[in-house]
C-alpha cells in the first residue's frame, strides 16, 4: 500500500503534513525522509515548507538571540510573517493539480496554533488529507 492509503487517503488525494515538535528535534529531518521516500518510491510530487528558511530569507541569517524572546513583540511580528509565507507558498503548491504531499515544517507546539493552520487551510479551499 502507499503511504496515501495508510492513512486512509486514496491514490488520487492530496496530502498535508504538518510537523510539531520543539525546536532541534528533527521535525526537518522527518519531513525530507517523507519526501525523498514519496517521490522515489512513488513518483509523488512532494514540497517542504521549512518556516525557519523563509525566516532566513526574509531577515537574514545572523538572528540575535532576543529574536526569539516570547516577550519580544516585533521579533514575534516577524516570525509570523515567516510563518504566512511559509504556509501562503504551501496553500499554492496545493491548489495546483495533481496528487501531490506538502509538508508544513514548524514548531507548531500550541493546539492554538495548529487549529489555526487548520482554519487557514480550510478558508483556501484545500480538500486535503491533513496530518500532524
Amino acid at each position: 500500500s502507499t503511504p496515501l492509503e495508510v492513512i486512509g487517503a486514496s491514490a488520487s488525494d492530496k496530502l498535508v503534513i504538518i510537523m510539531v515538535g520543539l525546536p532541534g528535534t528533527g521535525k526537518t529531518h522527518i519531513a525530507k525522509r517523507i519526501c525523498r521516500f514519496v517521490d522515489f518510491f512513488h513518483d509523488i510530487p512532494s514540497q517542504i515548507f521549512n518556516t525557519s528558511e523563509y525566516r532566513r530569507k526574509l531577515f537574514g541569517a545572523k538572528i540575535p538571540a532576543s529574536f526569539f524572546d516570547p516577550n519580544n513583540k516585533e521579533a514575534l511580528e516577524k516570525r509570523g510573517k515567516a510563518c504566512e509565507a511559509a504556509l501562503a507558498d504551501l496553500i499554492d503548491y496545493m491548489k495546483q493539480d495533481g496528487v501531490r504531499v506538502g509538508v508544513y515544517d514548524a514548531t507548531n507546539s500550541l493546539r492554538e496554533r495548529r487549529q489555526e493552520v487548520m482554519k487557514i487551510l480550510k478558508d483556501a479551499g484545500i480538500k486535503a488529507k491533513k496530518n500532524f
